[in-house]
């Protein structure tokens, strides 16, 4: 049993996913637009996510709803032979939900949303089964914020997230060496944490904005079971384990611009990946108990948007991020062949009365990127369409 067990600690490895590593910051279909460049001019609800300070700029009641898109395409290409593996492709439905109230200098809000997740699917019968075949994680942030107006210049707002997770992982588990067929290790196991957002803005003259964020990392225990189906004579079995991970604080700075009807914005993203360095496994009987090293960085992010307000009905917007890979070369597998990218989007709103309808497209193309371990020698080669809508009101 404790061989089987040892394939354990690879279940809890996180999924491949949108945004760097497995974040999706990707929370609004107009600020998606401008290339995720919004934390000082973002004028819609989901400002509660990207910089709750700016709510106080936004009169009376207001919601959005929207849902992010996003179908990846990754293949593994082994070097030796030159085989090409693709995992299975599907489109991936992120919903958000955001709501905020401002009354004279104090604003109020909640946001429904998924920071972390994604999941990535490979073929039963491919080379890198045994390190996985499936990989899924999930996580659904509330986050109720408040902001306050001190004058015409200065605004902050501060939030706390209640956070519930679930994961769920598969692997082939090699039974060659006993002359039986592979057999199989599952896992589905789910978790909580708390965290906090922060968010300053400051007016300055001529149109300008400067804004700074912070959410906070996050702790989470998946606690779950483990599962192992074997073949004949051998006894299928499950055991109870468990497995931290500390979901990594994101830091945002942007200035936006304003000339006319057209607003520029340009921001700095800084993201602690490191807090996922390494981890701990441990399982019932101790028999799985392990250490593991990723050696996973802190990694910044460009982004760089416009948004032209053509008539009081329509506008457009675009922009570009260069989002880089916290996951070095040495470490990286199947189950998050993750690389830098280079993403380019665009967007449109459509406004009638109180209501608003945006829509956006994104496309992403990363590096390749080649992993040097010693199981799963190979190149990795990704790329995605993410598409973008979202409702608006705003009373």
């Amino acid at each position: 049993m404790k061989k089987f067990l040892l394939f354990l600690p690879i279940l809890f490895l996180p999924v491949n996913a949108f945004g760097a590593a497995f974040l999706i910051y990707n929370q609004d279909a107009k600020v998606n637009g401008m290339g995720m460049a919004g934390i000082s001019s973002v004028d819609n609800p989901s400002a509660v996510f990207y910089n709750p300070a700016l709510l106080v700029h936004q009169k009376g009641f207001g919601a959005s709803a929207g849902s992010t898109m996003i179908s990846p395409n990754t293949r593994f290409e082994d070097p030796a032979t030159g085989k090409r593996t693709y995992a299975k492709t599907s489109t991936h439905h992120i919903p958000s939900l955001y709501i905020k109230y401002t009354e004279n200098n104090f604003s109020f809000g909640v946001g429904v949303f998924s920071l972390f997740g994604l999941s990535t699917e490979w073929p039963e019968n491919w080379p890198g089964r045994y390190s996985s075949t499936f990989a899924e994680i999930k996580t659904t942030y509330i986050n109720p914020v408040f902001a306050y107006k001190i004058n015409d210049y200065l605004s902050f707002g501060a939030g706390i997230s209640y956070i519930k997770s679930s994961v769920k992982m598969k692997n082939a588990v090699d039974l060659s060496m006993s002359g039986l067929p592979d057999g199989m290790a599952k896992l589905a196991g789910d978790g909580e944490g708390a965290g906090y957002n922060l968010g300053i803005t400051l007016k300055l003259p001529d149109q300008y904005t400067v804004s700074l964020t912070y959410r906070s990392s996050a702790k989470i225990k998946y606690r779950g079971r483990a599962y192992f189906y074997l073949p004949s004579p051998l006894s299928s079995s499950s055991t109870r384990a468990a497995a931290t991970f500390t979901l990594p604080f994101v830091a945002a700075a942007g200035m936006s611009k304003q000339i006319g009807p057209l607003t520029l914005e340009g921001d700095v993203l800084y993201t602690g990946w490191s807090s996922m360095s390494s981890y701990r496994v441990s399982s019932e009987n101790g028999s799985a108990n392990a250490f593991y090293y990723k050696d996973w960085r802190n990694t910044p992010s460009i982004a760089i948007g416009a948004n032209y307000r053509l008539n009081k009905h329509f506008e457009i917007r675009g922009g570009y991020m260069f989002d880089k890979s916290p996951v070095p070369a040495k470490t990286l597998g199947p189950e998050l062949p993750d690389s830098t990218r280079h993403i380019y989007t665009l967007g449109a709103t459509c406004r009638k009365n109180s209501f608003n309808i945006n829509i956006g497209y994104q496309t992403t193309f990363f590096n390749n990127v080649r992993s040097y371990l010693p199981t799963m020698n190979g190149t990795y080669r990704n790329f995605a369409h993410v598409g973008f809508i979202s409702f608006e009101y705003n009373q």
